[in-house]
């Protein structure tokens, strides 16, 4: 309490008696007038993208930490002449004050709430702390002068102030300090600073004036040190992140209080220094800045947006994304380079000269060489790949990538254990040896090739191409199209542009393919053999793949770049170590798109000897894309897709459709043969030229239209066909499938899904002559009321003796047929009950009934559905 009123007697005096202070003569500063920083014997050390407006140096000491990123608007002095001068001018101003009467003496200098002081001479007789605010007032006379003495070390506490006011300059005030000076964090000190000891500037504090010492290191960290206003302030070129230790409020890039020059321009550099956490996030919005400098352990993050870029990257920390763009868009050459990790979403070059990389760099989403070229200078540029999506480059621009690059290949699919998969190299220069990773090393047997028994080989081999030609000259017991698998001779053996290569590999690896990007027209010559001996359904069918860095849309491949092809692709996925299906398209029926590095099987027409297929970058696509169809307009083509599920997910499909100019029969243009799936779960129609077809085009869907189907299931059990699109049907038709093993035929319309069952006898072969689809002029079937298995509850299920079914009242129905039919389509038990408006109760007689799987059929009124039944 006595300090605190001692305290309010002297600042009332000083306010009280003012001091006649423009009549006494500033100290000379000679040479060190124009220095912002300067110690006659010390050494000068800098942490940090500092700002110093003025000279800086030292006339005997070490000088340091002043890379890119720290701006000097100034000349820099290290012991030269002009440094030894300054030194004698600062011993002489040091003097100097030192004869100035201390006419007012203080407990303290500042305080809360703030402290004002007229012009005058004061000073504190000992070490003192500098807390809260001190105001200098000019009394509104512009040569006010103000010399303030401390006898020892002086700190300035964090976020204190030292403020002119009223006339008052920091050109016109002194301060000799006789020893340490400490200024803290994200504190602001004016005037000139002559000080008998070291100067201490911690992150964020500010000097306007000058910091002068005639003996003691000068120690600074991310400041900011400038000539008093009397000089010119210079023109900002860097902004600095602050991070919330230093006054930023959080990750926003646009906030300007989160930096210290405000918001990064075109024209100013944008510094994420170390230390400054949280560090900026764009999450969206367009930001620009010239040059970008990202400290060790620094971070910029983009989940959007822009980021626009007008000179060089320097990352020692690292720039990551998830989304958004990075152009980057200089006149001059722009560099990608530090130390750091380097990662774009986008990255896009829309500069002449190009960007040149100088360290690594890789991109998630879309490489755009659009108006430069971006030149890897024997760095590594890697397009990354996961089970969110592969990167791709886009070459509708005028640049180009120069040098090498790593493309990686994750492919999904439901099987993430071993299975086989289908690359094609993106690169030139690849060899066999890039499927390699680090789970997984390439088997090359090529004992293999020549085995009459090709499944004993030890070790099995894990890599194969395929030769058609193989099918007449090999002689094994593997079916006749798996002959065509051949084992490349070693590691070394290249990787053929749009060749296509079946791995057996676990789906959690990541395959890299390491060269030159593949761009321009690439022409495969491909052949068929036409040997008797080779069944026609087995002949003509060639393993390649997409050669791009990029999906490919296999809808614009134009009929003049496949001569001599059917037009039908197939793309196999695995569900199994050794089992998969295909994914068909023709004709946009199917999904066209071909993933980066994706291999597929295509064929030589029958009647041709030879074909060719012709890549062009007008078929790449420029959007991220993994299999989806990125189908711009509605088709409006008559159309049913019927799919084959199992118990355990596995489906197949088969679409069926109708468009002018085809036929029953086969059309390549029209139509997809049916490869069949090693998964065992196959589902085709007949064309009738006896063709199995996955993708059946018909000239028209009339009530003659019958399409038999065929179906295969790897094992005996309960099975579902699901009707899933009815698109564009004529009105006067509905789609019915018929069930001959049970005597069902099920409106599709009404009823979508139809279930069965297979017996053991019957698993693991082709069912042919039980499913047909079939078009009907729209009658009973079409007209009856809905009835679904849903609506019909069966009860205990499984059961033992008896079961109960509940039939809910259909109108216009006032009888129930129920049949219980095993696994092999027999009757086995008959029943009927009338129908009430309140429904019907059955009660089903089990006893004596083998235990397995059966189907209750129920024909209640017009409709027929059938339930799944488990008898124990």
């Amino acid at each position: 309490m006595k300090k605190h009123f001692l305290f309010i007697l002297t600042s009332a005096a000083a306010l009280a008696f003012p001091q006649a202070s423009t009549a006494q003569v500033a100290p000379a500063l000679g040479a060190a007038g124009s220095f912002a920083l300067f110690t006659a014997v010390g050494a000068v050390n800098n942490s940090g993208p500092t700002v110093i407006n003025g000279d800086i140096g030292t006339n005997a000491g070490a000088f340091s930490g002043f890379p890119l990123g720290v701006v000097v608007n100034g000349a820099i002095h290290v012991a030269d002449s002009y440094a030894t001068t300054a030194a004698a001018d600062v011993q002489t101003a040091y003097g100097y004050m030192s004869t100035i009467a201390c006419v007012t003496p203080l407990a303290v200098y500042g305080g809360t709430p703030p402290v004002t002081l007229s012009p005058g001479s004061y000073c504190v007789g000992a070490a003192t702390t500098l807390a809260g605010t001190l105001i200098l007032d000019g009394g509104g006379d512009p040569n006010a002068r103000f010399f303030l003495r401390v006898s020892g070390a002086l700190t300035t506490a964090a976020n204190s102030l030292v403020l002119t006011q009223n006339g008052a300059t920091p050109a016109n005030v002194y301060w000799q300090i006789g020893g340490l000076v400490t200024m803290g964090q994200n504190s602001v000190m004016r005037g000139t600073l002559l000080v008998d000891g070291a100067i201490n500037m911690i992150q964020g504090a500010t000097l306007i004036g000058r910091g002068l010492s005639r003996g003691g290191a000068i120690t600074i960290d991310t400041n900011s040190a400038s000539l008093p206003a009397a000089v010119a302030p210079p023109v900002i070129t860097a902004t600095s992140w602050l991070g919330t230790a230093l006054g930023g409020v959080n990750t926003d890039w646009f906030n300007p209080t989160n930096w210290d020059a405000g918001v990064p321009t075109s024209t100013v550099d944008a510094i994420v220094g170390t230390g400054r956490s949280p560090y900026p996030i764009i999450a969206a919005g367009n930001a620009v800045a010239n040059g970008l400098t990202i400290g060790t352990s620094a971070s910029l993050t983009m989940n959007g947006g822009t980021l626009d870029l007008k000179a060089n990257l320097s990352n020692s920390g690292t720039v990551s994304a998830t989304a958004g763009t990075t152009t980057l868009s200089g006149t001059a050459t722009q560099l990608l380079g530090g130390s750091g990790s380097t990662q774009f979403w986008g990255l896009r070059i829309a500069n002449a000269a190009g960007a040149f990389q100088s360290s690594a760099v890789s991109v998630h989403g879309v490489l755009a060489p659009a108006s430069g070229n971006l030149t890897t200078n024997g760095q590594t540029l890697t397009l990354l790949s996961d089970a969110a999506g592969t990167a791709l480059v886009d070459y509708t621009g005028t640049g180009l990538v120069s040098g090498n690059a790593t493309v990686q290949r994750y492919i999904a699919s439901t099987n993430t254990g071993t299975g086989y998969r289908h690359y094609s190299a993106p690169v030139t220069g690849s060899t066999v040896a890039d499927l390699a990773t680090t789970g997984f090393a390439p088997v090359l047997t090529s004992s293999y090739n020549t085995s009459a028994t090709p499944g004993t080989t030890t070790p099995f081999p894990t890599v194969y191409a395929y030769d058609q030609t193989r099918l007449v000259t090999t002689t094994n017991n593997t079916p006749v199209f798996d002959k065509g698998f051949v084992v490349p001779a070693g590691l070394a053996t290249p990787l053929a542009i749009g060749q296509g290569y079946a791995v057996n590999i676990s789906g959690n690896q990541l395959v890299d393919f390491v060269g030159a990007l593949i761009t321009g027209t690439q022409t495969l010559s491909l052949s068929r053999n036409a040997a008797a001996s080779v069944n026609t359904s087995d002949a003509g069918w060639q393993l390649v793949g997409n050669p791009y860095p990029a999906p490919l849309d296999y809808s614009l491949v134009a009929p003049a770049d496949r001569p001599g092809l059917d037009d039908a692709i197939y793309v196999y996925a695995s569900t199994g170590p050794y089992v998969g299906t295909y994914r068909t398209y023709v004709n946009n029926i199917g999904n066209p798109v071909l993933p980066v590095a994706q291999g597929f099987f295509a064929r030589v027409s029958a009647g041709q000897t030879s074909g060719s297929l012709t890549f062009r970058n007008n078929q790449r696509l420029t959007t991220p894309n993994a299999t989806a169809f990125q189908r711009g307009t509605v088709d409006a083509r008559p159309l049913v897709q019927l799919e084959l599920r199992a118990p355990n997910g596995g489906a197949d499909l088969l679409y069926a459709y109708a468009e002018t100019g085809a036929t029953p029969g086969f059309d390549t243009q029209y139509d997809a043969q049916k490869l069949v799936n090693s998964s065992g779960l196959n589902l085709a129609s007949i064309a009738t030229s006896s063709e199995a077809l996955a993708i059946d085009g018909r000239p028209a869907f009339t009530a003659a239209t019958v399409l038999p189907l065929t179906v295969g299931v790897p094992a005996a059990g309960p099975y579902n066909l699901t009707a899933t699109a009815l698109n564009n049907l004529p009105a006067t038709l509905d789609a019915l499938l018929t069930d001959a093993a049970t005597g069902q035929t099920v409106n599709l319309a009404l009823q979508p899904t139809y279930s069965f069952s297979v017996a053991s006898a019957q698993a693991a072969a082709t069912i042919t002559g039980r499913f047909t689809l079939r078009f009907a002029a729209r009658g009973v079937l079409a007209t009856a009321p809905a009835l679904t298995a849903a609506e019909v509850t069966v009860y205990p299920n499984p059961a033992h003796a008896a079961f109960t079914v509940l039939v809910p009242a259909v109108a216009a129905a006032t009888a129930v047929h129920a049949d219980l039919l095993n696994a092999l389509g027999q009757v086995v038990r008959r029943q009927d009950a009338p129908l009430a408006a309140t429904g019907a109760r059955l009660l089903v007689d089990a006893a004596g009934l083998a235990p397995g799987i059966y189907t209750l059929r129920l024909q209640v009124g017009a409709a027929t559905l059938a339930k799944r039944v488990v008898i124990q």
